[in-house]
């Protein structure tokens, strides 16, 4: 008896290393994020004045996000070793000073050993703000319960550890968003535009709103008026 009992925890015990074993490959040595470099706030390309950030190139515009939102800072970073990248990051707050929402303005150029170009023309959706026209995903989204970051060396690990070292975490639940611009006469560098928005002040949850979700009938018109918020509270205004 006492052998069956020791074998069965042996086994067990195998099981879980295993299940580790996988997950810390999966994690860790099977994605690209691990040829990522370390983080730089050294050399930055843009500037930022209160909630406005001036870019010179790739585009060269004016940005300029809604009052509530404050800037926390920036960093680069070489992204999955092909990608050279800058994030500015802004945030706004519940009026308990919890995490309402996060805003990542992030501009990458593809390394020049590289071969490729940005290509986003098979989004749903395409909006103009401004002089300038982005191609637009959205979805509901919950925060993972083992990489409540994201997956080490992504660039939005770097963006909500970035947030989360200021006191904005993620929320569990959120409506991610993505405005992607690629300029037509230089698609090796791009802007991303990326917003999440707390669900859990609406009452909502990401599995609720998702395929088959108790409230997946009310995604379209949630996801509209989100979208035509952020339209129309940024301001892009093009550097003469």
């Amino acid at each position: 008896m006492k052998k069956w009992i020791l074998m069965a925890a042996a086994l067990t015990v195998l099981g879980v290393a295993g299940a580790v074993g996988y997950a810390v490959y999966k994690i860790y040595y099977s994605h690209p994020g691990r040829f990522s470099s370390e983080v730089s706030t050294q050399g930055l390309k843009r500037t930022v004045e209160g909630n406005t950030l001036t870019s010179y190139e790739h585009p060269s515009a004016r940005i300029t996000f809604p009052p509530e939102y404050e800037y926390l800072g920036a960093q680069r970073f070489i992204l999955y070793g092909t990608v050279e990248a800058e994030q500015y990051l802004f945030a706004s707050s519940h009026p308990d000073g919890s995490t309402r929402s996060l805003i990542n303005v992030q501009f990458e150029a593809i390394l020049p050993e590289i071969e490729g170009a940005y290509d986003y023309s098979a989004a749903p959706r395409a909006i103009r703000i401004g002089p300038l026209e982005f191609y637009v995903d959205a979805n509901p989204a919950r925060r993972h319960w083992l990489v409540p970051n994201g997956l080490p060396g992504t660039d939005s690990e770097r963006y909500y550890s970035f947030a989360d070292e200021r006191g904005f975490p993620v929320p569990k639940d959120y409506i991610w968003s993505r405005f992607a611009y690629v300029p037509e006469d230089t698609p090796r560098h791009e802007m991303l535009i990326l917003q999440l928005e707390d669900l859990a002040s609406m009452g909502l949850t990401a599995p609720a709103l998702r395929q088959g979700g108790a409230n997946a009938g009310d995604w379209e018109n949630l996801l509209d008026a989100h979208l035509l918020k952020l339209e129309q509270g940024i301001t892009i205004e093009a550097l003469e």
